[in-house]
């Protein structure tokens, strides 16, 4: 048996052990999305017209600012908000598929209705949501809400589970982008005009 002393000693040493391995206490700018092959093969062969884009922003009582993992935090780049993140993921993806036009007749603007990630040591969620405007001449000619969301395994080990977690959030917008553009009522509303 130990002598009491040497119980405390050995009780905070692996209190300060399991600490190190399940946190990792970083802060990060949220990772820039490349066009994704998927998205431009939806885009040519939905034969939409180009796009402009107008502003994304954020709904009212959403968090946009940052997602917290194990006491690190993942924040937007350059001080903006994921609303304007997610807006800048379309203008990656209509770029890559020659469907973006800033003087174009029909603008795409939308509201960031749901940012959310955590993990419990053993699995993670994510999810985002936004509700999607078509505008022409600046009137609503469609409105609807597209929410996506991902389940990962979490490790154990922050130092392996944190930037998981981030890298399947960043996920999330490329999804989203996915998700309406491939949307039917989202393509015949762009169609129509």
């Amino acid at each position: 048996m130990l002598p009491h002393g040497r119980r405390r000693a050995q009780a905070a040493a692996l209190a300060i052990g399991v600490a190190l391995l399940t946190s990792g206490c970083v802060s990060m700018a949220v990772d820039e999305i490349p066009a994704s092959i998927e998205t431009l093969q939806v885009l040519r062969a939905a034969e939409i017209p180009a796009l402009a884009l107008g502003p994304f922003t954020v709904a009212k009582g959403v968090d946009a600012r940052s997602i917290n993992i194990r006491g690190s935090t993942m924040h937007p780049v350059k001080g903006s908000n994921f609303a304007v993140f997610l807006g800048e993921t379309f203008a990656t993806e209509l770029r890559a598929a020659g469907k973006f036009d800033p003087a174009a007749p029909l603008t795409l603007a939308g509201e960031l209705t749901e940012s959310r990630a955590s993990e419990n040591l053993s699995s993670g969620t994510g999810s985002l949501g936004a509700t999607l405007i078509v505008l022409r001449g600046g009137k609503p000619v469609f409105a609807k809400a597209y929410r996506v969301e991902t389940r990962w395994k979490s490790d154990f080990i922050g130092a392996i589970a944190i930037p998981d977690a981030f890298r399947n959030y960043n996920a999330l917008y490329a999804a989203l982008v996915r998700q309406a553009l491939s949307d039917p009522d989202m393509i015949a509303a762009l169609k129509r005009g």
